[in-house]
Protein backbone atom coordinates (compact mmCIF):
# COMPACT_ATOMS: atom_id res chain seq x y z
CA UNK A 1 0.00 0.00 0.00
CA UNK A 2 1.38 3.59 -1.13
CA UNK A 3 1.01 6.17 1.89
CA UNK A 4 1.73 9.47 2.33
CA UNK A 5 4.82 11.77 3.58
CA UNK A 6 2.76 11.67 6.58
CA UNK A 7 2.16 8.34 6.96
CA UNK A 8 -1.66 8.35 6.14
CA UNK A 9 -3.60 6.28 3.58
CA UNK A 10 -4.20 8.74 1.03
CA UNK A 11 -6.33 6.43 -0.91
CA UNK A 12 -9.05 5.69 1.12
CA UNK A 13 -10.64 8.83 1.52
CA UNK A 14 -10.96 9.95 -2.38
CA UNK A 15 -12.47 6.55 -3.37
CA UNK A 16 -15.13 6.44 -0.84
CA UNK A 17 -15.70 10.37 -1.80
CA UNK A 18 -15.21 9.50 -5.42
CA UNK A 19 -18.05 7.00 -4.93
CA UNK A 20 -19.90 8.90 -2.63
CA UNK A 21 -23.12 9.17 -5.73
CA UNK A 22 -24.03 5.72 -5.19
CA UNK A 23 -22.82 4.32 -7.99
CA UNK A 24 -20.44 1.06 -6.96
CA UNK A 25 -17.84 -1.45 -9.01
CA UNK A 26 -20.90 -4.05 -10.15
CA UNK A 27 -23.16 -1.06 -11.18
CA UNK A 28 -20.62 0.43 -13.71
CA UNK A 29 -18.82 -2.54 -15.01
CA UNK A 30 -21.92 -3.24 -16.94
CA UNK A 31 -21.71 0.39 -18.70
CA UNK A 32 -21.08 1.38 -22.20
CA UNK A 33 -18.24 2.71 -23.35
CA UNK A 34 -19.96 6.05 -24.34
CA UNK A 35 -22.22 6.00 -20.93
CA UNK A 36 -19.62 5.78 -18.26
CA UNK A 37 -17.65 8.78 -20.22
CA UNK A 38 -20.43 10.66 -20.28
CA UNK A 39 -20.63 9.72 -16.36
CA UNK A 40 -17.53 10.14 -15.09
CA UNK A 41 -16.92 13.11 -17.07
CA UNK A 42 -20.03 15.00 -15.35
CA UNK A 43 -18.75 13.53 -12.22
CA UNK A 44 -15.24 15.13 -12.05
CA UNK A 45 -16.72 18.40 -12.92
CA UNK A 46 -18.92 18.34 -9.77
CA UNK A 47 -16.39 16.91 -7.80
CA UNK A 48 -13.96 19.48 -8.62
CA UNK A 49 -16.03 22.17 -7.71
CA UNK A 50 -17.11 20.87 -4.68
CA UNK A 51 -13.17 20.64 -3.77
CA UNK A 52 -12.86 24.27 -4.21
CA UNK A 53 -16.03 25.57 -2.62
CA UNK A 54 -15.16 23.03 1.21
CA UNK A 55 -11.77 24.70 1.09
CA UNK A 56 -11.45 27.43 4.09
CA UNK A 57 -7.42 28.10 3.42
CA UNK A 58 -6.60 31.58 1.41
CA UNK A 59 -5.30 30.84 -1.94
CA UNK A 60 -3.95 32.88 -4.32
CA UNK A 61 -2.28 30.34 -7.00
CA UNK A 62 -3.26 27.42 -9.11
CA UNK A 63 -0.42 25.62 -7.03
CA UNK A 64 -2.34 26.32 -3.45
CA UNK A 65 -5.38 25.18 -5.08
CA UNK A 66 -3.97 22.03 -6.58
CA UNK A 67 -2.06 21.01 -2.91
CA UNK A 68 -5.62 22.14 -1.03
CA UNK A 69 -7.60 19.68 -3.78
CA UNK A 70 -5.67 17.00 -2.63
CA UNK A 71 -4.96 17.72 0.69
CA UNK A 72 -8.63 16.77 0.96
CA UNK A 73 -9.25 14.62 -0.87
CA UNK A 74 -6.32 12.62 -1.42
CA UNK A 75 -4.77 12.25 -5.01
CA UNK A 76 -6.72 13.53 -8.12
CA UNK A 77 -7.40 12.44 -11.70
CA UNK A 78 -5.16 13.52 -14.06
CA UNK A 79 -7.85 14.78 -16.01
CA UNK A 80 -8.86 17.31 -12.92
CA UNK A 81 -5.79 18.14 -12.23
CA UNK A 82 -5.24 19.05 -16.59
CA UNK A 83 -8.94 21.01 -16.50
CA UNK A 84 -7.37 23.19 -13.82
CA UNK A 85 -4.04 23.90 -15.39
CA UNK A 86 -5.68 24.68 -19.00
CA UNK A 87 -8.73 26.26 -17.90
CA UNK A 88 -9.15 27.45 -14.49
CA UNK A 89 -11.59 30.84 -14.73
CA UNK A 90 -8.89 33.32 -13.26
CA UNK A 91 -5.76 30.96 -13.18
CA UNK A 92 -6.02 28.42 -16.20
CA UNK A 93 -3.45 28.90 -18.71
CA UNK A 94 -5.80 29.46 -21.73
CA UNK A 95 -8.13 32.14 -19.79
CA UNK A 96 -5.60 34.47 -18.52
CA UNK A 97 -2.83 34.69 -21.89
CA UNK A 98 -1.96 34.51 -25.54
CA UNK A 99 -0.11 31.48 -25.90
CA UNK A 100 0.51 31.87 -29.47
CA UNK A 101 3.90 33.55 -31.72
CA UNK A 102 7.29 34.13 -30.96
CA UNK A 103 6.49 35.11 -27.59
CA UNK A 104 4.47 33.04 -26.35
CA UNK A 105 4.93 29.78 -26.15
CA UNK A 106 4.13 27.48 -29.15
CA UNK A 107 3.44 28.86 -32.72
CA UNK A 108 1.02 26.68 -34.45
CA UNK A 109 0.83 26.28 -38.68
CA UNK A 110 -1.33 29.15 -39.15
CA UNK A 111 0.95 31.38 -37.84
CA UNK A 112 3.59 30.58 -39.86
CA UNK A 113 2.34 31.31 -43.30
CA UNK A 114 -1.51 32.09 -44.75
CA UNK A 115 -0.40 29.05 -47.13
CA UNK A 116 -1.45 26.86 -44.19
CA UNK A 117 -5.18 28.54 -44.04
CA UNK A 118 -5.89 28.94 -47.90
CA UNK A 119 -5.39 25.34 -48.26
CA UNK A 120 -7.92 24.78 -45.59
CA UNK A 121 -10.18 27.08 -47.63
CA UNK A 122 -9.79 25.17 -50.90
CA UNK A 123 -10.75 22.09 -48.92
CA UNK A 124 -14.03 23.65 -47.67
CA UNK A 125 -14.83 24.89 -50.99
CA UNK A 126 -14.20 21.76 -52.84
CA UNK A 127 -16.03 20.46 -50.53
CA UNK A 128 -19.09 22.39 -50.55
CA UNK A 129 -18.95 22.29 -54.45
CA UNK A 130 -18.85 18.71 -54.22
CA UNK A 131 -22.16 18.80 -51.61
CA UNK A 132 -24.16 20.57 -54.42
CA UNK A 133 -23.32 24.52 -53.38
CA UNK A 134 -25.85 24.87 -50.49
CA UNK A 135 -27.01 28.08 -49.74
CA UNK A 136 -27.64 27.81 -45.79
CA UNK A 137 -23.79 27.14 -44.47
CA UNK A 138 -22.64 27.50 -41.11
CA UNK A 139 -18.41 27.11 -40.46
CA UNK A 140 -17.75 26.26 -36.63
CA UNK A 141 -13.81 26.25 -35.52
CA UNK A 142 -13.28 24.80 -32.36
CA UNK A 143 -10.31 26.40 -30.39
CA UNK A 144 -9.20 29.20 -32.81
CA UNK A 145 -6.61 30.36 -31.68
CA UNK A 146 -5.96 33.98 -32.76
CA UNK A 147 -8.51 33.42 -35.43
CA UNK A 148 -5.51 33.51 -38.26
CA UNK A 149 -6.77 30.03 -39.52
CA UNK A 150 -10.65 30.90 -40.33
CA UNK A 151 -9.49 34.56 -41.92
CA UNK A 152 -7.02 32.75 -44.23
CA UNK A 153 -9.63 30.22 -44.75
CA UNK A 154 -12.67 32.67 -45.48
CA UNK A 155 -10.74 34.68 -47.83
CA UNK A 156 -9.91 32.03 -49.56
CA UNK A 157 -13.20 30.32 -49.94
CA UNK A 158 -14.44 33.95 -50.60
CA UNK A 159 -12.12 34.66 -53.51
CA UNK A 160 -13.09 31.19 -54.96
CA UNK A 161 -16.24 31.69 -54.67
CA UNK A 162 -15.71 35.70 -56.12
CA UNK A 163 -17.91 37.00 -53.12
CA UNK A 164 -21.08 35.67 -54.45
CA UNK A 165 -22.18 33.72 -50.68
CA UNK A 166 -19.69 35.71 -48.80
CA UNK A 167 -22.37 36.73 -46.15
CA UNK A 168 -24.66 33.77 -46.20
CA UNK A 169 -21.85 31.84 -44.16
CA UNK A 170 -22.29 32.13 -40.66
CA UNK A 171 -19.19 31.83 -38.02
CA UNK A 172 -19.28 30.15 -35.33
CA UNK A 173 -16.32 29.62 -32.83
CA UNK A 174 -15.86 27.71 -29.48
CA UNK A 175 -13.60 29.46 -27.37
CA UNK A 176 -13.60 29.54 -23.53
CA UNK A 177 -11.10 31.76 -23.38
CA UNK A 178 -11.79 35.40 -23.32
CA UNK A 179 -8.27 36.71 -23.98
CA UNK A 180 -8.02 34.88 -27.19
CA UNK A 181 -12.05 35.96 -27.96
CA UNK A 182 -10.77 39.83 -28.68
CA UNK A 183 -7.93 38.36 -30.64
CA UNK A 184 -10.37 36.95 -33.13
CA UNK A 185 -12.51 39.52 -32.73
CA UNK A 186 -9.99 42.20 -34.00
CA UNK A 187 -8.81 39.92 -36.48
CA UNK A 188 -11.94 38.41 -37.97
CA UNK A 189 -14.15 41.85 -37.53
CA UNK A 190 -11.92 45.24 -37.28
CA UNK A 191 -10.19 46.55 -40.18
CA UNK A 192 -6.96 47.71 -39.80
CA UNK A 193 -7.44 51.37 -38.73
CA UNK A 194 -9.81 50.00 -35.30
CA UNK A 195 -8.12 46.91 -34.01
CA UNK A 196 -8.29 48.48 -30.74
CA UNK A 197 -12.21 47.78 -30.45
CA UNK A 198 -12.78 45.06 -27.52
CA UNK A 199 -15.93 41.96 -27.83
CA UNK A 200 -18.32 43.48 -26.24
CA UNK A 201 -21.05 40.29 -24.80
CA UNK A 202 -24.44 40.07 -25.77
CA UNK A 203 -25.92 39.37 -22.45
CA UNK A 204 -25.56 37.48 -19.47
CA UNK A 205 -25.63 34.47 -21.19
CA UNK A 206 -22.41 34.13 -22.13
CA UNK A 207 -23.28 34.63 -25.85
CA UNK A 208 -21.18 37.02 -28.08
CA UNK A 209 -21.51 37.51 -31.66
CA UNK A 210 -20.64 40.52 -34.34
CA UNK A 211 -20.13 40.77 -38.06
CA UNK A 212 -17.07 39.75 -39.71
CA UNK A 213 -14.91 42.27 -42.33
CA UNK A 214 -16.77 40.56 -45.03
CA UNK A 215 -20.38 40.68 -43.17
CA UNK A 216 -20.50 37.26 -41.88
CA UNK A 217 -22.81 37.15 -39.01
CA UNK A 218 -20.27 35.87 -36.07
CA UNK A 219 -21.13 33.92 -33.25
CA UNK A 220 -18.35 32.95 -29.72
CA UNK A 221 -19.98 30.42 -27.31
CA UNK A 222 -17.65 28.53 -24.65
CA UNK A 223 -18.45 24.78 -25.38
CA UNK A 224 -19.91 22.59 -27.47
CA UNK A 225 -22.98 22.20 -26.05
CA UNK A 226 -23.84 26.01 -26.66
CA UNK A 227 -23.86 25.35 -30.41
CA UNK A 228 -27.41 24.34 -31.54
CA UNK A 229 -28.36 21.33 -34.10
CA UNK A 230 -29.78 23.53 -36.95
CA UNK A 231 -31.20 21.26 -39.78
CA UNK A 232 -31.43 24.37 -41.73
CA UNK A 233 -27.57 25.23 -41.87
CA UNK A 234 -24.90 22.47 -43.70
CA UNK A 235 -22.05 22.78 -40.98
CA UNK A 236 -18.14 22.49 -41.86
CA UNK A 237 -16.14 22.16 -39.23
CA UNK A 238 -12.44 22.75 -38.07
CA UNK A 239 -10.52 21.30 -34.94
CA UNK A 240 -7.11 22.54 -35.22
CA UNK A 241 -4.57 21.47 -32.53
CA UNK A 242 -7.85 20.98 -30.18
CA UNK A 243 -8.30 17.49 -29.48
CA UNK A 244 -4.39 17.28 -27.96
CA UNK A 245 -5.43 19.82 -24.95
CA UNK A 246 -8.37 18.44 -24.00
CA UNK A 247 -8.08 16.59 -20.91
CA UNK A 248 -6.22 12.96 -20.24
CA UNK A 249 -7.19 10.02 -17.78
CA UNK A 250 -3.65 7.69 -17.73
CA UNK A 251 -4.35 3.73 -16.75
CA UNK A 252 -1.60 0.56 -16.45
CA UNK A 253 -3.62 -3.15 -16.72
CA UNK A 254 -2.68 -5.26 -13.90
CA UNK A 255 -2.86 -8.41 -12.91
CA UNK A 256 -5.73 -7.22 -10.68
CA UNK A 257 -7.31 -4.75 -13.58
CA UNK A 258 -7.32 -1.62 -14.97
CA UNK A 259 -5.41 1.05 -12.17
CA UNK A 260 -5.55 4.33 -12.82
CA UNK A 261 -2.87 7.40 -12.49
CA UNK A 262 -3.26 10.13 -10.08
CA UNK A 263 -1.59 13.10 -9.17
CA UNK A 264 -0.44 13.27 -5.62
CA UNK A 265 1.52 16.71 -4.25
CA UNK A 266 3.86 15.11 -1.52
CA UNK A 267 7.49 14.15 -1.59
CA UNK A 268 7.91 11.92 -4.59
CA UNK A 269 9.91 8.54 -4.21
CA UNK A 270 11.25 5.83 -6.31
CA UNK A 271 8.33 3.50 -5.09
CA UNK A 272 5.49 6.28 -5.46
CA UNK A 273 6.49 8.00 -8.57
CA UNK A 274 5.69 7.82 -12.68
CA UNK A 275 8.21 8.34 -14.73
CA UNK A 276 7.71 11.12 -16.83
CA UNK A 277 7.68 11.45 -20.72
CA UNK A 278 11.18 10.93 -22.37
CA UNK A 279 11.35 14.44 -23.56
CA UNK A 280 11.08 15.58 -20.01
CA UNK A 281 14.33 17.23 -18.05
CA UNK A 282 12.11 16.51 -14.48
CA UNK A 283 11.90 12.92 -14.38
CA UNK A 284 12.59 10.25 -12.07
CA UNK A 285 14.78 7.64 -12.85
CA UNK A 286 14.98 4.32 -11.43
CA UNK A 287 18.85 4.13 -11.23
CA UNK A 288 19.40 7.34 -8.93
CA UNK A 289 19.44 7.12 -5.17
CA UNK A 290 16.60 8.15 -2.93
CA UNK A 291 19.08 11.18 -1.53
CA UNK A 292 19.16 12.54 -5.15
CA UNK A 293 15.12 12.77 -5.18
CA UNK A 294 14.22 16.48 -4.79
CA UNK A 295 13.09 16.07 -0.81
CA UNK A 296 10.22 19.11 -0.90
CA UNK A 297 6.24 18.39 -1.81
CA UNK A 298 5.54 18.61 -5.45
CA UNK A 299 3.17 17.49 -7.83
CA UNK A 300 3.73 13.82 -9.38
CA UNK A 301 1.89 10.74 -10.45
CA UNK A 302 0.86 7.81 -8.59
CA UNK A 303 -0.44 4.41 -9.13
CA UNK A 304 -3.65 3.39 -8.10
CA UNK A 305 -3.50 0.21 -6.34
CA UNK A 306 -7.84 -0.03 -6.52
CA UNK A 307 -10.13 0.35 -8.91
CA UNK A 308 -11.25 3.88 -9.78
CA UNK A 309 -14.61 5.22 -11.53
CA UNK A 310 -12.37 5.91 -14.16
CA UNK A 311 -11.04 2.57 -14.44
CA UNK A 312 -14.22 1.36 -16.29
CA UNK A 313 -13.16 3.38 -19.47
CA UNK A 314 -10.74 0.78 -20.58
CA UNK A 315 -12.44 -2.06 -19.67
CA UNK A 316 -15.85 -0.87 -21.56
CA UNK A 317 -14.19 -1.17 -24.61
CA UNK A 318 -12.88 -4.32 -26.51
CA UNK A 319 -9.56 -2.23 -28.10
CA UNK A 320 -8.32 -1.06 -24.57
CA UNK A 321 -9.55 -4.24 -22.82
CA UNK A 322 -7.80 -6.67 -25.10
CA UNK A 323 -4.22 -4.71 -24.58
CA UNK A 324 -1.88 -7.39 -22.42
CA UNK A 325 -1.19 -7.00 -18.52
CA UNK A 326 1.79 -3.75 -18.77
CA UNK A 327 0.48 -2.16 -20.83
CA UNK A 328 -0.12 1.78 -20.18
CA UNK A 329 -2.06 3.90 -21.90
CA UNK A 330 -3.90 7.52 -22.23
CA UNK A 331 -7.53 7.71 -23.00
CA UNK A 332 -9.24 11.06 -23.29
CA UNK A 333 -13.19 11.21 -22.10
CA UNK A 334 -13.68 14.73 -23.65
CA UNK A 335 -13.01 13.65 -27.20
CA UNK A 336 -15.47 11.55 -27.24
CA UNK A 337 -17.89 14.05 -26.55
CA UNK A 338 -16.84 16.28 -28.83
CA UNK A 339 -16.73 14.16 -31.67
CA UNK A 340 -20.23 12.87 -31.14
CA UNK A 341 -21.01 16.52 -31.38
CA UNK A 342 -19.33 17.24 -34.82
CA UNK A 343 -21.26 14.05 -35.85
CA UNK A 344 -24.27 15.63 -34.42
CA UNK A 345 -23.75 18.94 -36.75
CA UNK A 346 -22.77 17.40 -39.73
CA UNK A 347 -25.67 14.96 -40.02
CA UNK A 348 -28.75 16.96 -38.02
CA UNK A 349 -29.62 18.10 -41.98
CA UNK A 350 -31.82 15.86 -44.67
CA UNK A 351 -29.36 16.92 -47.51
CA UNK A 352 -26.76 14.46 -45.68
CA UNK A 353 -23.95 17.65 -46.34
CA UNK A 354 -21.33 18.86 -44.06
CA UNK A 355 -18.15 18.01 -43.16
CA UNK A 356 -15.15 18.16 -40.47
CA UNK A 357 -11.43 18.91 -40.67
CA UNK A 358 -9.49 17.67 -37.64
CA UNK A 359 -5.54 18.61 -37.47
CA UNK A 360 -3.33 17.19 -34.45
CA UNK A 361 -0.44 14.83 -33.74
CA UNK A 362 -0.21 11.86 -32.27
CA UNK A 363 0.04 7.92 -33.57
CA UNK A 364 -1.72 6.84 -37.00
CA UNK A 365 -3.59 4.04 -35.70
CA UNK A 366 -2.19 2.81 -32.16
CA UNK A 367 -3.19 4.11 -28.59
CA UNK A 368 -0.75 7.02 -27.18
CA UNK A 369 1.13 5.71 -24.15
CA UNK A 370 2.57 8.32 -21.81
CA UNK A 371 2.70 11.01 -23.99
CA UNK A 372 1.70 13.96 -21.41
CA UNK A 373 4.29 16.44 -21.80
CA UNK A 374 4.71 20.44 -21.06
CA UNK A 375 5.34 23.09 -23.64
CA UNK A 376 6.87 26.53 -22.10
CA UNK A 377 8.66 29.01 -24.03
CA UNK A 378 8.97 26.79 -27.15
CA UNK A 379 10.66 24.10 -25.16
CA UNK A 380 9.55 20.60 -23.57
CA UNK A 381 9.13 20.42 -20.21
CA UNK A 382 7.43 18.88 -16.77
CA UNK A 383 3.53 18.93 -16.93
CA UNK A 384 3.99 19.33 -13.10
CA UNK A 385 6.01 22.09 -12.65
CA UNK A 386 3.97 25.92 -12.63
CA UNK A 387 0.50 24.75 -12.71
CA UNK A 388 -1.24 27.23 -14.95
CA UNK A 389 1.94 29.00 -16.37
CA UNK A 390 2.71 25.88 -18.71
CA UNK A 391 1.04 24.31 -21.79
CA UNK A 392 -0.01 21.06 -21.22
CA UNK A 393 -0.58 18.58 -24.20
CA UNK A 394 -1.14 14.91 -25.25
CA UNK A 395 -1.11 12.71 -28.30
CA UNK A 396 -4.69 12.20 -29.59
CA UNK A 397 -6.02 9.11 -30.26
CA UNK A 398 -6.81 9.14 -34.38
CA UNK A 399 -7.76 5.38 -34.46
CA UNK A 400 -10.33 6.18 -31.68
CA UNK A 401 -11.91 9.29 -33.12
CA UNK A 402 -12.51 7.24 -36.47
CA UNK A 403 -14.47 4.80 -34.21
CA UNK A 404 -16.39 7.25 -32.51
CA UNK A 405 -17.18 8.78 -35.67
CA UNK A 406 -18.07 5.45 -37.62
CA UNK A 407 -20.86 4.71 -34.62
CA UNK A 408 -22.19 8.20 -35.21
CA UNK A 409 -23.45 8.45 -38.62
CA UNK A 410 -20.03 9.22 -39.86
CA UNK A 411 -17.28 8.16 -42.57
CA UNK A 412 -13.89 9.27 -42.01
CA UNK A 413 -10.91 9.52 -44.31
CA UNK A 414 -7.03 9.42 -42.70
CA UNK A 415 -5.01 10.65 -40.89
CA UNK A 416 -2.90 11.90 -43.24
CA UNK A 417 0.13 13.32 -43.01
CA UNK A 418 0.12 17.23 -42.82
CA UNK A 419 3.15 17.60 -45.88
CA UNK A 420 1.24 15.21 -47.74
CA UNK A 421 -2.14 16.50 -47.45
CA UNK A 422 -1.20 19.74 -48.31
CA UNK A 423 0.61 19.08 -51.48
CA UNK A 424 -2.27 17.35 -52.31
CA UNK A 425 -4.35 19.97 -51.86
CA UNK A 426 -1.79 22.20 -54.26
CA UNK A 427 0.67 24.28 -51.72
CA UNK A 428 3.38 23.56 -54.47
CA UNK A 429 1.33 25.45 -56.68
CA UNK A 430 1.09 28.42 -54.43
CA UNK A 431 4.42 28.88 -53.34
CA UNK A 432 5.49 28.95 -57.04
CA UNK A 433 2.52 31.64 -56.95
CA UNK A 434 4.22 33.66 -53.94
CA UNK A 435 7.56 33.53 -55.27
CA UNK A 436 7.11 34.33 -58.82
CA UNK A 437 5.28 37.36 -57.53
CA UNK A 438 8.46 38.06 -55.62
CA UNK A 439 10.71 37.46 -57.75
CA UNK A 440 12.39 40.61 -57.14
CA UNK A 441 12.57 40.36 -53.26
CA UNK A 442 15.03 37.48 -52.42
CA UNK A 443 14.10 37.97 -48.72
CA UNK A 444 10.61 37.40 -49.15
CA UNK A 445 11.15 34.66 -51.22
CA UNK A 446 13.08 33.32 -49.24
CA UNK A 447 10.63 33.23 -46.14
CA UNK A 448 8.07 32.09 -48.13
CA UNK A 449 10.13 28.94 -48.90
CA UNK A 450 11.31 28.88 -45.46
CA UNK A 451 8.08 28.30 -43.87
CA UNK A 452 6.69 25.96 -47.09
CA UNK A 453 9.48 23.38 -46.06
CA UNK A 454 8.47 23.62 -42.24
CA UNK A 455 5.11 23.31 -43.15
CA UNK A 456 5.34 20.09 -45.21
CA UNK A 457 9.32 19.03 -44.64
CA UNK A 458 9.59 15.24 -42.49
CA UNK A 459 12.48 15.89 -40.80
CA UNK A 460 13.28 17.85 -37.50
CA UNK A 461 10.97 20.52 -36.09
CA UNK A 462 9.34 19.98 -39.38
CA UNK A 463 5.65 19.70 -39.44
CA UNK A 464 4.97 17.53 -42.57
CA UNK A 465 4.72 14.52 -40.48
CA UNK A 466 3.99 15.00 -36.75
CA UNK A 467 0.58 16.58 -37.79
CA UNK A 468 -1.65 14.93 -39.64
CA UNK A 469 -5.18 14.96 -41.39
CA UNK A 470 -8.34 13.69 -40.41
CA UNK A 471 -11.49 14.46 -42.67
CA UNK A 472 -15.43 13.37 -41.63
CA UNK A 473 -18.51 13.69 -44.10
CA UNK A 474 -21.92 12.38 -43.76
CA UNK A 475 -22.32 8.52 -44.46
CA UNK A 476 -24.64 9.28 -47.70
CA UNK A 477 -22.19 11.76 -49.00
CA UNK A 478 -20.66 9.14 -51.28
CA UNK A 479 -18.02 10.66 -52.16
CA UNK A 480 -13.84 10.82 -51.27
CA UNK A 481 -13.08 14.33 -49.96
CA UNK A 482 -9.92 16.16 -51.61
CA UNK A 483 -6.77 15.83 -49.39
CA UNK A 484 -7.81 12.05 -48.91
CA UNK A 485 -7.61 10.38 -51.93
CA UNK A 486 -10.13 12.53 -53.89
CA UNK A 487 -10.29 15.25 -56.71
CA UNK A 488 -11.30 18.33 -56.78
CA UNK A 489 -14.19 19.18 -58.89
CA UNK A 490 -14.80 22.60 -60.94
CA UNK A 491 -12.64 24.31 -58.96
Amino acid sequence: MIVSSSGKNFFLKPFAWRFGNGIGLSEFRSFSYSSCIRQIVGNESESSSSTRKASSVKIDSLDQILAESIKTTGPIPLSSYMKQCLTHPELGYYTTRDPLGRVGDFVTSPEISSMFGEMIGIWLYATWIAQGRPLDVQFVEFGPGKGTLLYDALKCFNKLDKNQNANRIKIVLVEASPVLRNEQFKKLCCEDGSRDKNLIEKDEGGLYESRTIWDNKIEWVETEKDIINDPIFTNYIIAHEFFDALPIHQFEKTGKGWREYLVDYSVPTLENSLILPSQSNYRISPQLGLEKINSKATFHMVLSPHETLSSSIPKSSPRFDSLPVGSRIEICPDSYLYSKKISELITCNEKHTGAALIIDYGPKDTVPINTLRGIKAHNICSPFVDPGSVDLSADVDFENLKIIFNENGCESFGPTPQGDWLHELGIGFRVDQLCHARRNNKEEKEKIIKSYKRLVGKGTNEMGSIYKFLGVIPKKCGFTPVGFGGNARNI
